[in-house]
């Protein structure tokens, strides 16, 4: 079976907050677990200069990336 993230062989198959099955070393589900650390931090002011930090570091694409996963983590709860 193949990995529709990465098309890696699943060896440890994941479910990601979309529905997609991934293998558990694609970088899907390493997006997907940064979003939810994000998610995790006690107060607004953290995620957002948690959030500032990606952005400085990888661009604005990145952080708009993870802001859309986080909300979707935060709708399925």
């Amino acid at each position: 079976m193949s990995c529709l993230g990465c098309n890696n062989i699943e060896t440890h198959p994941v479910t990601l907050v979309t529905g997609t099955v991934v293998c558990s070393s694609c970088e899907a589900w390493r997006h997907e677990c940064q979003a939810k650390a994000i998610a995790a931090l006690p107060t607004l002011a953290e995620r957002r200069a948690h959030l500032d930090g990606i952005q400085a570091r990888h661009g604005l694409p990145a952080r708009q990336a993870l802001e859309t996963t986080i909300k979707l983590i935060w709708q399925n709860r």
